[in-house]
């Protein structure tokens, strides 16, 4: 009879006391093979064998999540029987958006059933209790195994299954503590074919790693439907991602703000990161027009450039910008336009704590260094987009037309784009092409 680990899944025809693959003790087990197949031979959803234009797509109609900024990442809102995995940093928010999520479902739906394996009934009460959430049909259930979950399912029927989280549910049909490979690869099967089946719309809670990625095997990515990430920094602003979906695209986010009533959504991300700074200019602030998915966001970055007086190493400091980027557009500054920052400290900040990658705000931290090492604002109602080049080109950059009518509808009065590719018009805004980081330090005044 063969053996399997119950951390690995590592199959082998012979006992071993630690596993070959994993090198965990103690963990070969014999495998339950009339277990196995009896799950093999179970019914999986149970629907016949149809051609596919007798399928009707009002089985497959959308519902909505209650919140707005939720369904635009989710491609519209909720798939009846899709399984979302749902990861983020600890204290990042997943149960208090998702206990929004099932507050809004309950009342507008049907009944929401809420699993928690690492909380008591009594600990999620008080977390429902400050966000002000009652309602008859959202159930709690406070356990952790498989067999429990599926009976609570047939009880309730619920419209939507929330289990936080997967690392907890142990199913009492394999050997291994809960959270091993083994349990998960198992807990997550069954409790998608349990959604399949129910057509209820299924939230699995997942641990991520520190590296950032989901804990557990690649396998329950696969499995899944749709995989989100909630991130968030120091301060309050949460940024809600899509890594897959397979029922919208996976490159829309959403933009909440934490609060002591929980999640709030914020639906003009633009004004809620940009602070009025009236008719004053500052030296080394710049507005850019960046992406959110498919929204356009504008932001204000700001550079503190300052002499070293020649003792110690000058220091770079990033907040919200990617470190190894700076440096490399320092060194194309220093190249290709004679300044010479080396001696210098170099602080950069993305203003209301949001992160950025997009190369699209290149050009913006060009001119901020400069404009704070040279101690010349840059006019206001002036905003800057494009990606730099190691030559010192400005490079084009995707859904232009899009930023400048963001800029526009904010009351912005000029930006300078990248003058390779189509430049689109917009009324009310002057749209200055500039090829060089060169043309945009004269363009903007700072030479």
């Amino acid at each position: 009879m063969p053996f399997s680990c119950a951390e690995c899944g590592h199959r082998t025809v012979k006992w071993y006391g630690r596993c070959p693959r994993c090198g965990a003790w103690d963990s070969l087990s014999e495998d339950r093979s009339e277990a196995a197949k009896s799950a093999s031979d179970a019914p999986w959803i149970g629907e016949p064998v149809r051609p596919l234009n007798q399928i009707d797509l009002a089985d497959v109609e959308r519902t909505s999540s209650g919140l707005g900024e939720f369904d635009r990442v989710l491609g519209g809102g909720l798939i009846p029987g899709g399984v979302i995995l749902f990861g983020g940093e600890p204290g990042v928010g997943k149960s208090t958006l998702l206990l929004q999520v099932a507050k809004a479902l309950a009342q507008g739906e049907g009944n929401v059933l809420y699993v928690s394996g690492e909380e008591s009934e009594g600990q999620v009460k008080l977390r429902a209790s400050r966000l002000g959430i009652e309602g008859e049909r959202l159930f709690l259930l406070a356990e952790q195994s498989l067999g429990r979950i599926e009976a609570a399912v047939e009880e309730v029927s619920p419209c939507a299954l929330i289990v936080d989280s997967i690392q907890t549910v142990r199913s009492e049909d394999l050997d291994g503590g809960a959270g091993s490979l083994a349990q998960l690869r198992a807990a997550c099967g069954e409790l998608i074919r349990l959604a399949k089946s129910n057509r209820m719309a299924t939230f699995l809670v997942g641990h991520i790693t520190k590296g950032g990625a989901f804990a557990g095997p690649k396998t329950l990515e696969h499995l899944v439907d749709v995989a989100v990430y909630l991130e968030g920094g120091d301060d309050d602003v949460r940024i809600l991602r899509s890594v897959k979906n397979r029922f919208g695209p996976t490159n829309e986010a959403a933009v909440f703000c934490m609060t002591g009533e929980g999640l709030t959504e914020i639906d003009d991300p633009s004004s809620f990161f940009l602070e009025p700074h009236g008719e004053e200019a500052r030296p080394g602030s710049v507005i850019v027009p960046i992406l959110e998915g498919t929204r356009p966001i504008l932001i204000e970055l700001q550079a503190l450039v300052s002499p070293t007086g020649g003792y110690g190493v000058p220091q770079r400091r990033c907040t919200g910008l990617d470190v190894n980027r700076v440096l490399l557009l320092m060194a194309v500054v220093e190249k290709q336009m004679s300044v010479h920052i080396g001696g210098a400290d170099v602080y950069l900040s993305v203003a209301g704590g949001l992160e950025i990658r997009e190369r699209a705000a290149d050009l913006g931290m060009v001119t901020a260094i400069v404009s704070s090492l040279r101690n010349r604002p840059i006019e206001v109602g002036t905003s800057v987009v494009g990606e730099v080049g190691l030559s010192g080109e400005v490079r084009a950059v995707r859904r232009l037309a899009e930023r400048i009518g963001e800029c526009a509808k904010l009351g912005y009065k000029r930006v300078l784009v990248p003058a390779s590719g189509s430049i689109p018009s917009a009324s009310g805004i002057d749209v200055v092409p500039v090829a060089s980081i060169a043309d945009a330090i004269v363009g903007l005044g700072l030479g």
